[in-house]
């Protein structure tokens, strides 16, 4: 897979409007960012995108600030709560409703899964430009920070 290395920079999730796992940073490329927030946007209201791991994750797939882990729950009261079926430990399996939701906001907003793992997404790395036939993938492994 050949790479046309984007100048585009990491940027740290907690800055975007969406929630960022307890104790985690998650630095990801802008463009990510742009479509977790469009996903997010189309999820009904008492749903919530929490993003789990990005850039510098313990796991070789996330050096290029394209990859993201992520989890979806329910928000009671301004208050996230694991929503059933969707488990906030992506060693566990996640329900086909949960699997539905999650697949059809990110999708939609041209985030490619990894089909081994629900919980894993990406944009812009060589999944992704394998995923969806792009000449070439936008990022290459960032140096850790």
């Amino acid at each position: 897979m050949s790479l046309n290395e984007s100048t585009e920079a990491l940027v740290d999730v907690a800055s975007a409007p969406l929630k960022v796992a307890p104790g985690r940073r998650a630095l990801l490329r802008f463009a990510v960012v742009e479509r977790l927030v469009l996903a997010q946007s189309l999820l009904p209201r008492h749903l919530q995108i929490l993003v789990v791991a990005g850039h510098g994750a313990d796991d070789a797939a996330h050096l290029t600030g394209g990859a993201v882990d992520l989890a979806l729950f329910q928000v009671d009261d301004g208050v996230p709560a694991e929503l059933p079926g969707c488990p906030g430990d992506p060693a566990a399996p996640a329900a086909p409703a949960c699997l539905r939701l999650l697949s059809g906001a990110l999708s939609a907003s041209g985030l490619v899964n990894d089909a081994g793992r629900w919980w894993h997404w990406s944009y812009g790395d060589s999944s992704w430009a394998i995923a969806t036939g792009a000449a070439h993938a936008r990022y290459g492994p960032v140096p850790g920070l």
